[in-house]
């Protein structure tokens, strides 16, 4: 029987679980932000009936932050799994540039 390296110890013990588990909870609130405000900003973009985009914003603003919840969960949890620092830069980077303005 050979001895383990630190990597090979992390794989087995399950180490990248927790990092994994915290950086798709922390994407996974970061996506739903963001698909609340793309489907409140893009949902009435096509007019709609008589020209009220009402219907096409509410379908936006429910279905923008179920997709962007899930989509940042499982992201989060992919790049958490070996970089969770990425993981928190990348939650910061697009909540400064929601806060400077930058968010389109």
């Amino acid at each position: 029987m050979r001895e383990l390296n630190v990597m090979e110890i992390n794989e087995v013990s399950g180490a990248g679980a927790w990092e994994a588990i915290t950086s798709a909870i922390a994407m996974g609130v970061a996506g739903i932000a963001a698909g609340t405000c793309y489907g409140g900003i893009n949902g009435a973009a096509g007019g709609g009936l008589l020209g009220f985009g009402l219907v096409g914003q509410l379908v936006g603003v429910i279905v923008g932050p179920i997709v962007g919840g899930v989509a940042g969960a499982v992201l989060g949890a992919v790049i958490g799994w070996d970089d969770s620092a990425g993981v928190i830069a990348l939650c910061t980077q697009w909540v400064s540039n929601f806060a400077n303005g930058n968010f389109h």
